[in-house]
């Protein structure tokens, strides 16, 4: 995607974000312990039974008191690049059919975080936050352990940014990019959600579209994965989970080629399995609803070039048809989550997510919870009275980073540089 030529930001120290979180939470955050959990899991769960019924408790924007949350922004607690070492390789492989099992490798990979952590409740961004940071991971060895990630030589950076682009509903937009690779993402994350007795069923909103990828190298083959419908299981057990339902769709007109991915439906009996089946297969674009997705059933045997299965908590095997030779795609067992680099609070702008948050987030760590409160309380009471302002001079939101398109919803265009961190 291009970008507009200005002065970059100056470089800076960068922190550890996810190793920084972990050594204050260690021993004092009010997670680390599990009694500290189980209230919190109580708290939601009471006020979740009074919300049967509601269409979608996500665009209430419920405010939660500060010991109900884990101290992070949902821009970014909320992003696909847990190994961005996946995504940064996706341009790699000459062969169409290897660039769509790399496409559906990175896929699963995303979603690491809900494997190896707890879930958690956000901070609910406000208008206008926004995220920034970069990951350096090895240039052609996806996978690799973070010891060995360090110590690899041969690195390229993978650059996030995001910003949250309205409140009512909440909507934000995202770019991913590797620049020395010609790789890049963008797209908005808008989720629906509803509480059903048992669980919370989360499914994307109008104003997303999906994860639009773009291969700069590959004569700017562009992929769009959609979402799936996902539900946080195990309130009545009081040990919670995901599970994943119907499908994602993974298209890329240049190449003809279409994945379809099922997500198997647990059983009522036993345990999950988190079981998925799927199929790369030949698609003429032209053809009405040819993005949809379809029944794996429904796909002609001699359209195929490719089969994937396996647990998505566990390991993924795909099957080119042309040698009918199977290859473990990737072991989510074996995989950490690759932590992101961000600039110091010191040194971030004022809209940016740890330092709009920093004075609640200080609170929650030191478990003054009252105090928290009250200061995530007052931010709250700013934003309300900048939306006043708003409405009294006539004047709409314009996001600072990202341009949207209404007539393509969920197709946000990055309109300033990549910062230079």
């Amino acid at each position: 995607m291009g970008v507009i030529k200005q002065n970059p930001l100056p470089k800076t120290t960068l922190v550890d974000t996810e190793a920084d979180r972990s050594s204050v939470k260690k021993g004092r955050h009010p997670d680390s312990h599990e009694d500290s959990d189980q209230g919190k899991f109580k708290a939601i769960f009471g006020l979740l039974k009074n919300m049967i019924g509601v269409k979608d408790i996500v665009n209430m924007r419920l405010s939660l008191p500060a010991q109900l949350l884990d101290p992070i922004s949902n821009l970014e607690q909320w992003q696909y690049l847990d190994r961005p070492d996946f995504f940064a390789c996706l341009g790699d492989d000459d062969d169409p059919v290897n660039r769509m099992f790399g496409v559906i490798t990175w896929w699963f990979s995303k979603d690491l975080k809900y494997i190896v952590s707890r879930i958690k409740k956000p901070y609910n961004s406000v208008l206008g936050e926004q995220f920034m940071s970069k990951w350096e991971v090895p240039a052609t060895k996806p996978g690799l352990s973070l010891r060995d990630i360090e110590s690899e030589p041969d690195k390229v950076r993978v650059i996030f940014v995001a910003e949250q682009t309205s409140h009512h509903p909440p909507v934000s937009a995202f770019h991913y990019e590797c620049p020395e690779k010609g790789v890049s993402a963008w797209g908005s994350d808008h989720i629906c959600a509803r509480f059903t007795g048992t669980s919370v069923k989360v499914s994307s909103g109008s104003y997303s579209s999906g994860i639009h990828v773009r291969l700069a190298n590959r004569d700017n083959e562009e992929y769009r994965l959609t979402h799936p419908t996902a539900s946080i299981q195990g309130w009545l057990k009081g040990s919670l989970y995901i599970t994943v339902s119907e499908y994602c769709t993974i298209t890329c007109p240049k190449s003809g080629l279409k994945a379809v991915i099922e997500y198997k439906e647990e059983s009522w009996l036993g345990k999950p399995k988190f079981l998925v089946e799927g199929k790369i297969f030949r698609q003429n674009f032209s053809d009405e609803g040819a993005e949809e997705p379809v029944k794996l059933k429904s796909i002609p045997e001699d359209q195929v070039v490719g089969k994937v299965e396996g647990s998505w908590r566990g390991r993924i095997y795909g099957t080119r048809t042309d040698n009918n030779q199977s290859t473990m795609l990737l072991d989510m067992n074996a995989l950490q989550v690759i932590p992101k680099l961000v600039k110091p609070i010191s040194e971030q702008n004022e809209n940016e997510s740890r330092r709009v948050w920093s004075k609640v987030t200080e609170l929650i760590i030191k478990k003054d919870f009252n105090n928290a409160t009250k200061a995530k309380h007052a931010l709250e009471d700013l934003q309300r009275q900048k939306a006043s302002e708003r409405l009294a001079s006539g004047s709409a939101f314009v996001p600072q980073l990202f341009h949207l398109d209404t007539s393509r919803p969920g197709y946000p265009t990055l309109k300033v540089p990549l910062p230079d961190l």
